[in-house]
């Protein structure tokens, strides 16, 4: 008995409490915080540009830190900083970009990208979250990301690609004919391309009509490019990063009132959908949309999260990589007659673009589209929160640290791509392109989370791109290589994309 009371006596449970205290502080507080600062001296002896002390490179970025300033001044300067520090450097594959006194590492070239986005690294970092997109694909902890990945791939099998092949002619034949206003004038497509592309999606994920909800679909476009601006300010901003201390800013106000709205718009349009599904309902598995996947297989706010997720971020890349890719062409007649004779032998007529087969033999078109991605990736990159330490050349990267590989760096690498600002289709063909390493061109990421609609933004590009140019010539008001970029999650051009359009054999009824 002496042994027991002697075992829960006043004294013994102190020092248990205070082992227990000591424990949860050092694992969860002291243990984190020195490998934080661990990581922070070690990233010290990496490359980086002169920074402040205390802010880094966030006055470079943001001038006036820490008062207001316009978005689109952010977004240049950080698209710049982006350069100088990351730029296509063969000697330099790492660079250290100081938000405050946080490192993010950037790396570039292709050997670097297979070591940092292999199977053990699918962490993302916490600036997905500033998305609005919840625990969606692109910014969900590896395990639901292992689980919803698994639910949502029957969406991009072979066979449903022949159906959304279907969904996406009917949608680009309807856009070229809404060109007919447009010809013969200078026109940067911006807004009826982003529509456009959202028609698809929505109509292939939710089954939408093309034709239907069109002010939502305007609203829903607007707000996704008001998210994006704001997800990216706030990660410029050191004192936006932890949630409850934004929260004491003005700006919070505005920026949860974007996503919010963003919510609502989808919200309206899932009711939408369960209102015509009333009067025309189809359970076949063929005719299956996105929700019909999901539903009953993951709560509503997941579906949600999902949605938002494909339906943003599905049709912002893919209306951006158009929008370039049409300017290219327009700046490189040789190679956009070359094009038109492909599509012409494929799809001659008012052949309807829409056989996937037929498309897939279509390889100059798959050329230009990957010229053109080279050129101007729709987004940065990828990044992760390493999950394990790396060595990449002699320099190790250590665990926790937060890496971004630059697709655009990657993509102008002059010792894979001889000449990397040209615009040159032919180094795609089978001679030149053999050479070409599979890491070396990233615009949909690499490895396990690469971004699981990119054979789908492939083919919406190829079919919006046969139809246009076999309809219209294209010529660019700016010439190649004129226009900076703005990172705004997405790469958007900082000046308007104008282009002249004319009907092809003179027949403007063509289109």
């Amino acid at each position: 008995m002496d042994f027991y009371s002697g075992l829960f006596s006043v004294g013994s449970l102190k020092v248990l409490l205070f082992s227990i205290i000591s424990y949860f502080v050092y694992v969860h507080l002291l243990k984190p915080a020195l490998h934080n600062i661990y990581i922070v001296i070690h990233y010290h002896g990496f490359h980086y540009q002169p920074k402040s002390f205390l802010l880094g490179h966030v006055k470079q970025i943001w001038p006036n830190f820490p008062l207001p300033i316009e978005m689109k001044t952010v977004a240049g300067n950080l698209y710049e900083k982006m350069l100088k520090i990351i730029g296509p450097n063969p000697s330099r594959s790492l660079s250290v970009l100081w938000i405050s006194i946080f490192p993010v590492v950037f790396a570039s070239g292709h050997e670097v990208v297979e070591k940092i986005l292999h199977r053990r690294n699918l962490k993302r970092p916490h600036f997905y979250k500033f998305l609005g997109i919840g625990d969606g694909l692109i910014a969900s902890e590896p395990e639901l990301w292992k689980v919803r990945r698994k639910l949502i791939e029957p969406f991009f099998t072979t066979k449903k690609m022949r159906d959304h092949a279907k969904h996406m002619y009917e949608e680009v034949e309807s856009f070229g004919q809404q060109l007919d206003g447009e010809v013969g004038k200078p026109v940067d497509l911006v807004h009826q391309i982003h529509t456009s592309t959202l028609n698809i999606i929505l109509k292939t994920s939710a089954s939408i009509p093309l034709e239907d909800s069109i002010e939502d679909k305007e609203r829903f476009v607007e707000l996704v490019n008001t998210v994006e601006r704001n997800a990216v300010k706030r990660a410029a901003n050191p004192l936006y990063q932890i949630d409850w201390m934004f929260k004491l800013f003005k700006f919070s106000q505005v920026y949860y009132r974007a996503i919010n709205s963003m919510i609502e718009v989808i919200n309206k349009i899932f009711r939408r959908r369960k209102q015509l599904l009333k009067y025309s309902p189809s359970n076949e598995p063929e005719n299956q949309d996105l929700v019909d996947l999901l539903e009953g297989k993951m709560e509503e706010k997941g579906l949600l999260d999902e949605l938002i997720t494909l339906i943003g971020a599905g049709h912002d890349t893919t209306a951006v990589a158009l929008r370039w890719l049409l300017f290219h062409l327009g700046n490189h007649l040789d190679v956009q007659e070359k094009l038109y004779q492909e599509v012409i032998q494929f799809f001659p007529d008012d052949t309807p673009v829409d056989d996937m087969d037929t498309i897939n033999q279509c390889n100059y078109l798959e050329h230009c589209v990957k010229e053109a991605l080279r050129l101007n990736p729709s987004v940065a990159g990828a990044s992760r929160v390493l999950e394990e330490d790396i060595m990449v050349h002699d320099e190790r990267l250590i665990k926790g640290s937060m890496v971004s590989v630059s697709a655009l760096a990657t993509h102008h690498d002059p010792n894979v791509y001889p000449n990397p600002t040209k615009f040159d289709p032919d180094r795609w063909n089978p001679e030149n392109g053999s050479k070409i390493p599979k890491t070396a061109w990233i615009p949909f990421g690499y490895g396990p989370r690469i971004c699981i609609g990119w054979r789908y933004a492939m083919l919406e590009l190829k079919i919006y791109a046969a139809q246009i140019i076999r309809k219209l010539s294209l010529r660019s008001t700016r010439p190649h290589g004129s226009i900076p970029m703005l990172y705004e999650v997405t790469f958007q051009p900082s000046l308007p994309l104008e282009i002249i359009m004319t009907p092809r054999n003179n027949n403007q009824s063509n289109l």
